[in-house]
């Protein structure tokens, strides 16, 4: 375990105890499904009604953030576990402390420069987020969570994105990964109309103590005619899921995680710009990306799918289209098994010819360029957003660098008490009873 986790799930049980989550997810029965994909089938009633509402259509894939419906700077504050930042970036500088009751901050690397590469992950409990220009990226509970340690990564969260990837923004999820050390930990992202249910931009994450059937699946080359083999000068290796119900991608890590995501946020990109819903599963510790195009809520629009699958009210969002099956009613979840579970999840697939063109215009190495090195608009930001942003306590710059963290000491890098009380209490990151939520001023 690394300081990364022992913080979040530190904070993430603390708001458990504070009672902050809509039920209890420890208390869901869970159970491995017989059968050679060994499927984790669960049962989760409280998911079912007591989930927030969709508040957009399902049929289009881009549309435009509305920040009259709920966002996550309405989230309560309270919900807020910490920041999360690349300790690598070279665009500001940062002083060791700050004024007035601001705390200490010290990152890897405090000063950034060319010659100077963070060695570890550090954590300020005391440190205070203020609206200095720059949108932070957060992390906030799941507060109708599916496993234990559910959590969102909002990336700039102030800047009202919605619900689309792209190259620069698949690095904080990439790098979030990164950072844990349990092989347990996985980032997952919906697409609309693939079961995202907020259009502001977020990724999940959270712990199965169990492999995804996803990950177990064999993986082959694509054909010539829709991704040509060639040695790639990034090392990334480009592959098809084998033996699996639902057709998709894996990509596997080269040389760093910007040319990761570049050539999967670009494939993301083009499948948004076709109206193709997908979801990705980031596993491995951000080595592994896969890329499952879906045609699952478009099938159950035309009424192409049979009416008892319908009826389970299992939506293949991205942990279920990966082998993890949340079931609604206990009927259901007793009666599971891998045949039912396969059927459901073809229903989600792409035919092959689909498939197969999808994957080549998501491919094609026309237009993938380097990843710039600054993904902020700072004025553009400033023009929408202005005043103060209200406190956010606990930051986590994680230094991510190419060949991985050195997190196995890092514990003596980490600043801060990393035990429940340090993280969550006093000058740290507290629990707050109001509904003073995160929202930009002005």
């Amino acid at each position: 375990m690394s300081p990364f986790d022992r913080i979040l799930l530190s904070a993430w049980e603390d708001r458990f105890a504070a009672g902050l989550f809509r039920y209890d997810v420890t208390a869901c029965k869970t159970k491995v499904v017989p059968g050679p994909f060994g499927f984790v089938a669960q049962f989760n009633e409280g998911r079912a009604t007591k989930k927030r509402p969709t508040e957009f259509s399902v049929d289009s894939v881009c549309q435009d953030y509305d920040g009259s419906k709920f966002n996550f700077t309405k989230a309560d504050k309270s919900e807020i576990l910490f920041t999360f930042r690349d300790a690598r970036e070279k665009s500001r500088v940062f002083d060791e402390v700050t004024s007035d009751n601001n705390g200490a901050f010290e990152s890897a690397r405090s000063t950034p420069s060319d010659n100077v590469t963070p060695s570890g992950s550090t954590f300020d409990a005391n440190r205070v987020v203020v609206d200095d220009g720059v949108s932070p990226t957060v992390i906030l509970i799941n507060v109708s969570p599916i496993e234990y340690g559910h959590v969102l990564l909002c990336p700039r969260v102030l800047e009202g994105l919605p619900q689309l990837v792209s190259p620069a923004l698949l690095l904080p999820p990439l790098m979030m990964a990164a950072e844990s050390r349990n092989p347990y930990f996985r980032v997952g992202y919906n697409s609309l109309g693939a079961y995202a249910t907020i259009n502001h931009l977020h990724f999940q994450a959270y712990y199965l103590m169990e492999a995804f059937p996803i990950e177990r699946a064999p993986t082959g080359k694509l054909p010539q005619s829709v991704f040509p083999s060639k040695r790639r000068r990034d090392g990334i290796k480009v592959c098809e899921v084998l033996e699996y119900p639902v057709r998709c991608l894996c990509f596997e890590r080269g040389d760093g995680f910007e040319s990761l995501a570049m050539i999967v946020g670009t494939a993301c990109q083009r499948l948004q710009d076709k109206n193709v819903p997908f979801n990705l599963l980031i596993a491995d510790h951000g080595a592994r990306v896969f890329l499952i195009p879906q045609r699952f809520s478009q099938r159950v629009a035309a009424g192409e799918v049979p009416e008892d699958v319908v009826a389970t009210g299992v939506n293949p969002a991205v942990f279920e289209i990966s082998g993890h099956l949340l079931y609604k009613t206990q009927d259901d979840y007793e009666t599971c098994s891998q045949s039912t579970a396969e059927r459901m999840l073809r229903c989600a697939s792409l035919t092959e010819t689909d498939f197969y063109e999808t994957v080549a215009r998501a491919l094609d190495d026309e237009g993938i360029a380097p990843l710039p090195s600054d993904g902020h608009s700072r004025s553009t930001l400033q023009t929408v957003f202005s005043g103060k942003l209200p406190s956010i306590r606990g930051s986590v710059d994680g230094a991510c660098f190419e060949t991985r963290s050195a997190m196995d000491a890092a514990m003596s890098k980490v600043r801060g008490d990393v035990t429940p009380n340090g993280v969550t209490s006093g000058a740290g990151s507290s629990v707050s009873s109001g509904d003073d939520a995160v929202v930009p001023c002005g």
